[in-house]
């Protein structure tokens, strides 16, 4: 008994200073400047450190769509893998969709399987509020196509709402969220 119980202390006192140590890996950051004219939501964005405040342009841009009714139809396009429907899910944690952004993590995921292919710009799994974003690419196109950029958060913010891929493929929601939310 005794023993268990001290086990059980240690497994705690790991499990805090597990916690202590991820905490300074995750900065709370914004941009303070709007987007084309169009006044800043002020939203915090948790995005790792590794990233630095390159991703907050994107992550601007994404939620300054998702504050548009027309993009936020996207919802209603998808369903989770239980068939609910994507903004029913967004209903049920009593977030609006730009400010469900601000509850989404993003990590650098530079060092990730899914980033050695250089087609993929960020990943997550279905129903995870973590985005790993790959760096590089994600750099690439944030530069060369910053819409394609704010794009790619609004599909990885899809995944967290539980939209699961293939079906459909990552293309055809992507294709689905530039209908709905413009280029």
């Amino acid at each position: 008994m005794r023993r268990e119980r001290s086990r059980a202390s240690r497994v705690v006192r790991v499990a805090a200073a597990l916690a202590a140590l991820a905490t300074p890996l995750v900065a709370e950051t914004s941009t303070s400047l709007p987007a084309a004219g169009a006044p800043t939501l002020g939203i915090p964005f948790f995005v790792d450190r590794k990233l630095g405040a390159g991703l907050n342009d994107s992550l601007e841009e994404a939620a300054r769509r998702l504050s548009d009714s027309r993009c936020q139809e996207v919802l209603a396009d998808f369903a989770d893998g239980s068939g609910r429907r994507l903004d029913e899910n967004l209903h049920a944690i009593g977030q609006s969709m730009p400010a469900y952004l601000g509850l989404v993590l993003f990590y650098d995921g530079t060092a990730t399987q899914p980033c050695e292919n250089e087609r993929v710009l960020a990943w997550t799994s279905p129903g995870s509020r973590a985005v790993h974003v790959c760096w590089s690419q994600f750099a690439y196109w944030q530069r060369a196509n910053p819409g394609y950029a704010a794009t790619i958060i609004i599909h990885e913010a899809l995944h967290t709402l539980g939209l699961r891929e293939s079906p459909p493929t990552p293309a055809a929601i992507t294709a689905k969220v530039i209908e709905r939310c413009g280029k």
